[in-house]
């Protein structure tokens, strides 16, 4: 729901932290969760928390019809498709018997990743939905 953007996008940013530059992380530099290789045309290290808040919502919210659940899917569903992307994450929540159903469907996905990101990356995404969890 609309009322609950601001809340679910205050979330994203403890969960996305302010800037990273693994080299193992396929996005390259991040800044604020938005990465530069998905976002060529965006100079991220200049990026602005504004900024940022701006491509959550035409990339993220809307195009995931966040507007259109109810507190929590709303939220799970965002957070998950910044993440995922929007097509995974909204397949994963149309699959889902359940909230309970739509963290394992995300679980077993970064469990299935491949061995270098799973390896490198597991133990945050995991901490990713337990923190989401835990918000809800």
């Amino acid at each position: 729901m609309r009322e609950n953007r601001d809340k679910s996008i205050a979330l994203l940013f403890r969960l996305e932290g302010l800037e990273s530059d693994d080299k193992k992380d396929k996005g390259g530099f991040t800044k604020y969760g938005i990465a530069q290789k998905y976002h060529p045309d965006i100079n991220v290290p200049q990026l602005t928390k504004e900024q940022a808040k701006d491509i959550y919502l035409k990339e993220y919210w809307i195009p995931s019809k966040c507007d259109e659940l109810e507190y929590p899917l709303d939220m799970c569903l965002f957070i998950q498709a910044v993440n995922l992307g929007v097509t995974r994450a909204k397949m994963f929540m149309s699959s889902s018997k359940g909230l309970l159903d739509f963290f394992m469907f995300n679980l077993n996905y970064y469990c299935t990743r491949e061995k270098e990101q799973r390896d490198r990356f597991l133990a945050g995404w995991c901490n990713r939905l337990l923190k989401l969890w835990e918000a809800i």
